[in-house]
């Protein structure tokens, strides 16, 4: 059976048989250029030419995701659910209960984050015996907080 007879899907494919990926990189562009502001959210596709100001939507993401913004907007909604008597009804019942199952998630990263950090941390010990004993000692900091 010839490489090219084989069934297997790219990537894998022209890891497999390296004269193919090769060739590959002749059809590749030389340059790329892609806009971030072509997103989906609940159907609703952000993109260029249906924003009233492009320029400016581009310079907030880049300070501000859109995952930040909605999850500021959660926590401010979900505070004032909490502190009135609003009826709660399925769109509030639903809400709440998505953002507890973010709250898990994030949670979860956290952790996945600190053993991250951990990991630097053994590197640094072994690189940089002064900076790591500054950074336990900012880290010892936090018991004074």
């Amino acid at each position: 059976m010839s490489p090219d007879s084989r069934a297997v899907p790219w990537p894998w494919s022209t890891m497999l048989w390296p004269s193919q990926f090769a060739e590959s990189l002749f059809a590749a562009p030389e340059h790329l250029q892609q806009s971030i502001l072509s997103w989906t959210f609940a159907g609703l596709v952000v993109n260029q030419t249906n924003s009233s100001n492009p320029a400016a939507e581009r310079a907030i993401v880049s300070k501000e995701s859109y995952g930040k913004q909605l999850g500021r907007i959660s926590d401010a909604l979900n505070s004032l659910i909490r502190q009135t008597d609003v009826k709660r009804d399925d769109a509030i019942n639903e809400f709440l209960e998505i953002k507890a199952r973010i709250d898990d998630i994030k949670h979860g990263t956290e952790t996945t984050r600190f053993e991250a950090v951990l990991v630097d941390l053994r590197k640094l010990r072994r690189k940089n015996k002064d900076l790591f004993d500054e950074c336990l000692r900012r880290v010892a900091e936090l018991n004074a907080d």
